[in-house]
């Protein structure tokens, strides 16, 4: 038993959980970044700097600051632009108000950063690079605000740029990447629905030209054999002796078919007729009623396997049309072993309309020929009858 391994865990979330895990760190950080800010209230001065006791509205406007940069972060993934507004509008009111304050240097240092590192991150992911470098743009704006505070503040300004960059950077390779999977498996999913259109429409011609033609040949034999049954029984068992052959064939063909279908095998790997079965397609015809005259010109030799079986197809689908709609007695079959290509012509002298109306079988055989690069071509004939010429190439012009 085949077990398929278990995807990433980041491959199972869906977007809805990483918004969960936003919030759910939003929640966790943000009261330990405002009892930091309220630790730096208590100790403003820990290293002896000259830092004053920031005062009560200065405490508090930090602390608002603090509950911004959690939501920001909690909806960056959700609006990713107006969280980067946010976190910069924040951070320039805090440095205006508590720039020369250990309180700046405690809530820009990790949690101002961290912020903006998860927004401009998502931004360079999701968003395209105007959007994304806009975010970016403002996270630098925000890492310039640093030199306008205390001494402490301008002497780590680089963190911000730096982190702020590498987020960027990180999150576009990121976000580029997931880009490129996603048209790899649409590339994958648009080739494998063309495979299997073409599988479908090559075994809806196999199955056209086995049914159509063994039923074209049934009817006329039943046909004949009903109207010749009191007065010449004979010919009337002749006639269902011909259906029992030509029904013996068709189901063979039909299992060998099946067969490669349910075993799961390409349509490549059909049953194919070739050539070499025309002499036992010519007979079939001609005991349906249709003196078939098979002419070959050339010398005969083997061909490609896809050539053959066209061929074949070909002029079985035009002998079927003789006997089912043509109304005549005499057809002729000419194939011609040319150098690089095979000629196939098949004329008779009927009503010069042997074409079903509304019928697939010459439209399957111009697909056929047009595989090929070959030419085809299907008409009345000047004075009577109708004639169906296709011609197709062997010799290095397959497409």
């Amino acid at each position: 038993m085949d077990f398929e391994p278990a995807r990433p865990l980041t491959k199972r979330l869906r977007p809805g959980h990483w918004v969960a895990l936003d919030v759910v760190t939003a929640l966790v950080v943000t009261p330990i970044a405002g009892l930091r800010v309220v630790h730096a209230y208590h100790r403003f001065d820990p290293h002896g700097r000259g830092y004053r006791q920031p005062s009560a509205g200065e405490l508090g406007i930090a602390l608002v600051a603090v509950a911004v940069l959690g939501l920001a972060f909690a909806t960056r993934r959700v609006w990713p632009l107006p969280a980067a507004g946010a976190i910069l509008a924040a951070w320039l009111v805090v440095v205006a108000v508590d720039g020369r304050l250990t309180i700046a240097l405690v809530l820009g240092g990790p949690f101002v950063v961290l912020a903006s590192m998860g927004v401009v991150y998502v931004a360079a992911t999701r968003c395209r690079p105007r959007p994304g470098l806009a975010v970016l743009g403002s996270a630098l704006v925000g890492a310039g605000a640093w030199w306008f505070g205390s001494a402490d503040l301008r002497r780590n300004g680089w963190l911000p740029v730096l982190f702020s960059v590498c987020a960027w950077a990180v999150g576009y390779a990121v976000g580029r990447h997931r880009a490129y999977a996603a048209e790899l498996r649409e590339h994958h999913a648009h080739v494998v629905r063309s495979e299997f259109a073409e599988e479908r429409l090559r075994i809806a011609r196999e199955v056209h030209d086995v049914v159509a033609h063994s039923l074209g040949v049934v009817n006329v034999q039943a046909g004949y054999g009903g109207f010749v049954l009191d007065a010449r029984p004979e010919e009337a068992r002749a006639a269902l002796a011909a259906i029992q052959a030509t029904s013996r064939d068709t189901i063979h063909e039909m299992r060998g078919l099946l067969g490669v279908l349910r075993a799961g095998a390409p349509a490549d790997r059909l049953p194919a007729p070739g050539l070499a079965d025309l002499a036992s397609l010519v007979e079939q015809t001609t005991g349906a009623g249709v003196r078939v005259e098979l002419v070959v010109v050339g010398e005969a030799r083997e061909l490609p396997a896809g050539i053959e079986l066209s061929a074949y197809r070909i002029v079985q689908e035009a002998l079927t049309n003789v006997v089912r709609h043509a109304h005549t007695r005499a057809a002729r079959v000419e194939v011609a072993y040319r150098e690089g290509e095979f000629a196939i012509e098949v004329t008779d002298r009927g009503r010069g309309g042997a074409i079903a109306p509304g019928g697939h079988g010459l439209a399957g055989v111009r697909e056929r020929v047009g595989l090929y690069g070959g030419e085809f071509s299907a008409g009345p004939m000047p004075e009577r009858g109708f004639r169906v010429a296709a011609v197709l190439p062997f010799a290095g012009r397959a497409r």
